[in-house]
């Protein structure tokens, strides 16, 4: 099975720092998920978050081209962080930055296909991530285009995965913000997404990161469109019992 996996900025940081203790649980859960046979495509938050710890940043900037900078800084840190732990579990990975520009032209589409299909051909896991120096729109909080939630639905479209797996914080789609009111239902099936579904999503974003629910809903849609399941889940949770559904989620369906 060919499946996304998506790590939003709500799990790459915590206490205002780079989560290495997270991303190490995700990695070793990764790798057995890949030694089970699936094939696996990561697309990756979290150079912002990195880019802070380096300058010792304990907010985020609301500056675009201080984000840039930050996120240009703090990429390397992330991928040696990647790739210093799959080495102990002796995956190879690769980095691929790309922007939602990128799916406009066929030609352009066509390489990332090729290219992500011979990685995964060799067992080697690609770790996507938004090109911030190129595309701003990813770190302006207005955009839709927002933590990387879009740009996976564009390649999980793309690539034509078996399913999407987007992890953030929260168990997934609740009737309200589960933050604020805790008597609130988790929605753990979704046949149709409509403007009822819509309205339940927060727009509201985390401290160092720019997607709420209602872009994770977007990215559901989209892909849904191209018949691929998408699940949303909170990523402090084991990701295999997570798609075995032995953990609450929300699943929308193709």
């Amino acid at each position: 099975m060919k499946i996304l996996i998506k790590i939003g900025s709500a799990l790459t940081s915590k206490n205002n720092k780079f989560n290495q203790d997270l991303i190490e649980k995700k990695v070793k859960e990764i790798a057995e998920l890949q030694k089970m046979g699936n094939q696996i495509i990561i697309v990756s938050s979290g150079a912002v978050a990195c880019g802070m710890d380096i300058e010792n940043l304990n907010q985020r900037p609301k500056d675009t081209l201080k984000l840039q900078l930050l996120s240009g800084e703090g990429q390397i840190v992330l991928m040696k962080c990647y790739k210093e732990l799959f080495e102990k579990e002796n995956i190879r990975i690769s980095q691929i930055l790309l922007t939602h520009h990128n799916f406009d032209k066929e030609k352009e589409k066509e390489a990332i296909t090729k290219i992500i299909k011979s990685y995964l051909k060799q067992n080697i896991i690609p770790i996507i991530n938004e090109n911030d120096l190129i595309n701003k729109e990813e770190l302006e909080s207005n955009s839709i285009f927002t933590d990387n939630d879009i740009l996976a639905a564009l390649l999980g479209s793309q690539i034509k995965v078996d399913q999407t797996l987007i992890l953030t914080d929260v168990d997934g789609l609740y009737e309200d913000n589960p933050k604020t009111n805790k008597n609130c239902k988790l929605i753990e099936e979704v046949n149709e997404i409509n403007d009822s579904i819509k309205n339940m999503a927060s727009k509201k974003t985390n401290h160092l990161g720019l997607g709420g629910m209602y872009s994770k809903i977007i990215a559901a849609e989209i892909l849904k469109k191209n018949g691929i399941k998408t699940i949303v889940a909170n990523g402090n949770s084991n990701i295999i019992d997570i798609l075995e559904n032995k953990i609450k989620r929300t699943c929308f369906n193709p």
